[in-house]
This record gives structure tokens, C-alpha cells and sequence, in this order.
């Protein structure tokens, strides 16, 4: 969202502000290039955009907002981005100078120290991250890191704010950022390329078994690029020769421990490959057990959605809801049979008339080998009405509860209802846009099916 940020936080600062939860960014922008300035957040290691601002005619721009929760945000754009410590009511003086960034005015005990090791990291960050900007290579990398390594590591024992959740991150994230900057610089474009033996002395405890055991690297603004970068090291140093997408993921899955971020890499590396239904489910079967995390399940759910296809023929999406009784019933549960089902909802008119003529087609279906599935998509509040009107209309089949527009929802997109599909006996599409048990043609569609 784009807004005059600034301007608000200047007509409160006229007339006071007594919310004393909302905290302030503020500053100026000595980038002429740069006409906007993004508020990020940090989820799952990435940064989210949270809110842009338009710099001012002076170069100064402000956001004014609530934190979710405590802990780091970013400020800047997509490539060149600064990291601040949030908490509520804290008031943040921050000037962007381009590819480095500086604090102005009071600031907190907590980012005065980030910025400290922002100010002493700068000049390794620019050369190992930054290297569309400025020109380098080993031999003028290599003679300053050692040096800059012992500073670091003097600097990050001497971290002391007060705030004993922060100093602890701050650590922490001084160990991940020299890591992560020796591998950048290995990992990205220079006009002269390093043999091993050229390397620093640094480089051979970088990898350990000690290092990303945890998901505490997910915090980080940068956190997922660390992670990244820390996976590829390892298959640098631990060559495979991958036959395909799965072996790679694989070998890069053996540099850590934590199975979270074992689930990040999975789902970051095929967000970006995957191009089929059958690779996605070949995907979850080989690595579905990584996926632990909310998070996690519901990028997994969206990239099956993304690559889903609809056609006849395709393996049916699964799904899974609790019937009447509790019990978690999937698709896939009823392979051997034909299924029928019924996407509907208390509150749907058309869904109700046509209850007479479903239960007419069922009891003529009766004794044959098909099931008739009934999904309710009313919302979790609408839950015991929905209990109570199968109860009432006695309604036959199994019924499931799918707490609103989802899965089922996202992957058949279904708009609109009701909505009946017909899977065959092996679990594929005959019809996800099947006609209504009103229209005879359903009878005939079931079948047929039933004869294949």
C-alpha cells in the first residue's frame, strides 16, 4: 500500500500522540534515484512488503504503524535493504545514504548496537552482496577478510543492550552474517574466480554441524538467503551428480538439521520448478514430511493449486475434512469406487433444491460401486448448523465439513454453487464441472464411469 506516510506522521507530531503503541521510522533518502521507500517485514527469512511511502520534495519519508510483534523489519527496497528492531513504541531515526544506512536523533539501546555492527560490516556487505555496485574480486577480498572476521567476533562478544532476547539475536546474526558474506562473495560474479586453496582460513569451519540445527535463522530479514547460501556451500564442497530436481534438493537437504528448514529449501527450490501436478505429487511423496509448519502447509497447498490441471484424466487433487462425527476423510480413501461430489453449503439455495433429486439418484445408485461425497464449504462459526440440517434432511453419503473456501475450493476453482465432480474408480477426473442430479446426463456420466 502506498500513502503520504510521512505527512501523517507529521500532522501527529502537531498534535500529539497519545497511542503510545505506534512507532515511527523516519528519515531522509541522499539517493536521488530513489523516489519510495518500502516498509518490509520479516516472514520465514524473507522480507514482506508492509508499506511503501513516496520520499519527500526535502528527501524525507516516515511510516507510523503498530509491529506485529517484536523483532526485525527491513527498510528500503527488494535489493537494497536495512534491518531495524521493532517494538511497540519505539521511534527509529534511519537515513538511507544508498547502499548504506545510518541512524539519526534518539534511537534505542537496540538498534544503536545493530547499527554499530552495520557500520562495521558495511564495507565486507557492499563487496560480497552488493557486487552489481561496486567492483571486486578476491584479491582485494580475500587480504581484509581475516581481519574483519576478528573484529566481528571481538565486536559480537561485547554486545550488551539490556535487552537480553535482542543481544542474544544480535549474536547470533553477527555469526550468520559473516558466513553468509564469505559465500556471497564465492557465490557471485567477479572478473577473477579463486581456487580453493586461495581461500581464507575461515572458510573450512564454516561448515558444521552445529550451524543452522535450528529455525533461528528464519527470523532474520536475510534469513532464507543465509540459508540458501549455507546449502549450496555444502554441495560446493560435497559435489553430487543429481539425476534429476529431487537428488539436488536432496543433497542440499544433508547441510541441515532442523527439519523447518529442511521444508524451506524443499519449498523454495520448487515454487520455482515445478511445472506439473504429477511432479508436485511425486515432490510431496518424496519430501511432503518436511512441510511441518502452518506456514508451510499453505505455500504447499497454493503451489498444488498453481500446477493443478483439471482436465479429465488428472489424477483427482485430495483432499481431506472431518465428517459428522470427527473422523478425517480424504478422496483418495475411496480408490476402487466411482465418487461423486457434492460441493455445497446450508445457506445455497440452488444446493438445496436439488437435495430431492440427489437422494433419488442415490437410491437408485444404491448397491453399486460408487460414493457419494457430500463438502460442505459453510464457515467454522456455521459448523452445528451444518450438523443440524444433515440430521434434519437426513441427508445420505458421506458428508464433510470443509470450514469454508478451501483447499477443495482453491484447487477445482470453484467459484460458485453447487459444484458436483465425478472421479473414476483409479481417482482421476471424469468431470470437476459435472451437471446436476436434477439433469439425467449425471446418471449417465456415473455409469459409464462405473463400466470403465
Amino acid at each position: 500500500m502506498k500513502t503520504g506516510l510521512f505527512m501523517l506522521i507529521c500532522c501527529l507530531a502537531l498534535f500529539g500522540c497519545k497511542e503510545q503503541r505506534y512507532s515511527q521510522i523516519i528519515g531522509k533518502v541522499q539517493d536521488e534515484s530513489l523516489k519510495e521507500v518500502t516498509l518490509y517485514r520479516t516472514v520465514d527469512g524473507n522480507i514482506q512488503s508492509y508499506a511503501t511511502t513516496q520520499v519527500g520534495p526535502d528527501g524525507t519519508y516516515g511510516f507510523l504503524f503498530i509491529p506485529e510483534q517484536e523483532g526485525f523489519y527491513a527498510v528500503g527496497t527488494d535489493r537494497v535493504h536495512f534491518p531495524v528492531w521493532l517494538k511497540a513504541g519505539d521511534v527509529v531515526g534511519l537515513n538511507l545514504q544508498g547502499l548504506t544506512a545510518s541512524l539519526h536523533g534518539k534511537n534505542t539501546p537496540e538498534n544503536e548496537m545493530l547499527y554499530r555492527w552495520e557500520s562495521l560490516a558495511d564495507s565486507i556487505r557492499i563487496k560480497a552482496v552488493l557486487f552489481e555496485k561496486v567492483r571486486s574480486n578476491y584479491k582485494d577480498f580475500f587480504p581484509i577478510f581475516p581481519e574483519f572476521v576478528s573484529k566481528a567476533q571481538d565486536f559480537q562478544k561485547k554486545v550488551q543492550t539490556g535487552n537480553k532476547e535482542f543481544d542474544e539475536i544480535l549474536k547470533k546474526k553477527i555469526g550468520y552474517d559473516i558466513d553468509f558474506y564469505a559465500i556471497m562473495f564465492l557465490q557471485t560474479p567477479r572478473t577473477e574466480h579463486p581456487q580453493q586453496e586461495d581461500w581464507p582460513e575461515y572458510y573450512n569451519q564454516i561448515l558444521s554441524e552445529e550451524k543452522f540445527a535450528n529455525d533461528e535463522v528464519l527470523q532474520f530479514p536475510d534469513g532464507y538467503r543465509m540459508l540458501s547460501s549455507f546449502a549450496s556451500f555444502y554441495i560446493r564442497l560435497h559435489p553430487i551428480q543429481p539425476k534429476d530436481a529431487g537428488e539436488l534438493v536432496e543433497g542440499m537437504l544433508r547441510a541441515v538439521k532442523d527439519d523447518r528448514l529442511k521444508g524451506e529449501l524443499v519449498m523454495n527450490h520448487f515454487s520455482r520448478s515445478l511445472k506439473s501436478y504429477d511432479a508436485f505429487l511425486e515432490m510431496q511423496d518424496r519430501f511432503g514430511h518436511y512441510l511441518v509448519t502452518p506456514s508451510l502447509k499453505a505455500r504447499n497447498e497454493e503451489l498444488g493449486a498453481k500446477v493443478y490441471d483439471t482436465k479429465p484424466g488428472t489424477v483427482g487433487a485430495d483432499f481431506t475434512y472431518p465428517d459428522v462425527k470427527g473422523k478425517e476423510v480424504s478422496l483418495s480413501d475411496f480408490k476402487g469406487k466411482v465418487v461423486v461430489v457434492d460441493v455445497w453449503a446450508t445457506w445455497c439455495g440452488p444446493c438445496r433444491k436439488e437435495i430431492p433429486s440427489l437422494k433419488k439418484l442415490e437410491k437408485e445408485m444404491h448397491g453399486q460401486s460408487v460414493v457419494f461425497l457430500g463438502v460442505s464449504v459453510d464457515e467454522e462459526k456455521n459448523k452445528q448448523k451444518w450438523l443440524d440440517f444433515v440430521k434434519e434432511e437426513q441427508l445420505q453419503g458421506v458428508q464433510l465439513f470443509a470450514s469454508g473456501w478451501s483447499k477443495i475450493a482453491k484447487d477445482y476453482q470453484i467459484k460458485a454453487i453447487p459444484r458436483f465432480m465425478v472421479f473414476d474408480k483409479e481417482g482421476k477426473i471424469v468431470s470437476v464441472d459435472a451437471p446436476r442430479p436434477s439433469n439425467p446426463a449425471l446418471k449417465e456420466m456415473i455409469e459409464k464411469a462405473l463400466k470403465e
